[in-house]
């Protein structure tokens, strides 16, 4: 029988285990790993494993592909854990945000005979904790895999088998193209977050401000409540492409400053491009982008006499949902 072990339990590796379980793959056990007594019972309430082993040494016994889910501060501990118990010919994979520095541990530590192949689904649901695990959070979704010189085919073909069966799609990508992206998408914003956090909550004001606080203040503060310690070793392990991912994220701030104290009609502008590309992340529609030039109506003909023509765009496209996409803020450019 075939053995597929999780190790360094979290959400994504119980839902993992949860996926491939109900998929019901032939003479396959599926193994999860935890010396936390309320974890391993969590994992059994909502019955995320074919078995939970205690051991490390025997919830990799056996096993052909190995998949570590924890945070980038624990993963390097948990490949020299792998390497000193793993068999010969199995493959190991894992589900964090830096990929180089992964690749790094793993050529440092794996046997010769153990292939790693860099993974990490791009998961939509925030989860909240354990309990929240979920096996159809997969399908439909990219899963980031990032083969490495020490996979072969057959290693790059299990891990692919694995992404595939939970009903993930395979989206290939190098190493460091994979930390640049995932430096902008998941920890710029944790960093923006304590930036935002910091910068308020240092006022004078604060102690009179916070009473104002309120949902948006919650909803951009969420992520600064992470851990900081893996947040400070997520930051140090992509350093190089976060420098660049804040840099511009200064001079977009820089824009709407400038936009702002020169009261310039093109502030809404940045509001409306900023509204209509998370449309179009939130539908699916982005590189379909529509051609051609835009003709005005003879509605917004009459109107750009009387009210100018930006204004009068915007407001005699409001409600007419129908001749336009619906990621298309209601007005023309």
């Amino acid at each position: 029988m075939e053995r597929i072990t999780v190790l360094g339990m979290g959400p994504v590796g119980a839902s993992i285990g949860l996926a491939l379980k109900s998929v019901g793959l032939k003479n396959t056990e599926v193994v999860g790993h935890s010396d936390h007594g309320k974890t391993s019972s969590l994992l059994k309430q909502i019955g995320a494993f074919d078995k939970i082993e205690s051991s490390v040494r025997e919830a990799l016994s056996s096993a052909q592909l190995v998949v570590i889910d924890g945070p980038v501060a624990e993963t390097r501990d948990l490949i020299q854990i792998v390497a000193d118990h793993v068999e010969s010919g199995a493959v190991v994979t894992d589900t964090g945000t830096s990929k180089v520095r992964t690749a790094a541990w793993a050529k440092e530590f794996l046997p010769s005979n153990v292939g790693y192949v860099g993974g990490r689904p791009i998961v939509k649901k925030a989860f909240e904790g354990i309990a929240s695990s979920n096996a159809d959070v997969f399908r439909g979704v990219q899963y980031c895999v990032m083969p490495t010189e020490s996979a072969d085919e057959q290693a790059i073909k299990t891990v692919v088998g694995m992404v595939e069966a939970i009903g993930a799609k395979p989206y290939f990508l190098d190493p460091a193209e994979h930390d640049s992206y995932s430096s902008a998408m998941d920890i710029l914003p944790t960093v923006i977050s304590a930036a935002f956090v910091n910068a308020t909550t240092s006022s004078d004001s604060w102690r009179e401000m916070y009473k104002t606080a309120g949902i948006p203040f919650d909803g951009q503060s969420q992520l600064s409540s992470d851990d900081p310690i893996d947040a400070e070793t997520q930051c140090l392990t992509v350093s190089e492409p976060l420098v660049h991912w804040i840099d511009q994220m200064i001079l977009s701030l820089h824009k709407i400053r400038t936009q702002l104290s020169e009261d310039s009609d093109d502030l809404v502008e940045s509001f409306i491009t900023a509204w209509e590309q998370r449309a179009r992340w939130e539908t699916g529609v982005i590189g379909k982008e529509t051609t051609g030039p835009s003709l005005p109506s003879s509605g917004e003909s009459m109107a750009s006499a009387l009210l100018g023509d930006k204004l009068a765009r915007r407001l005699t496209n409001l409600g007419e949902s129908g001749n336009r996409e619906s990621w298309q803020y209601p007005r023309t450019r």
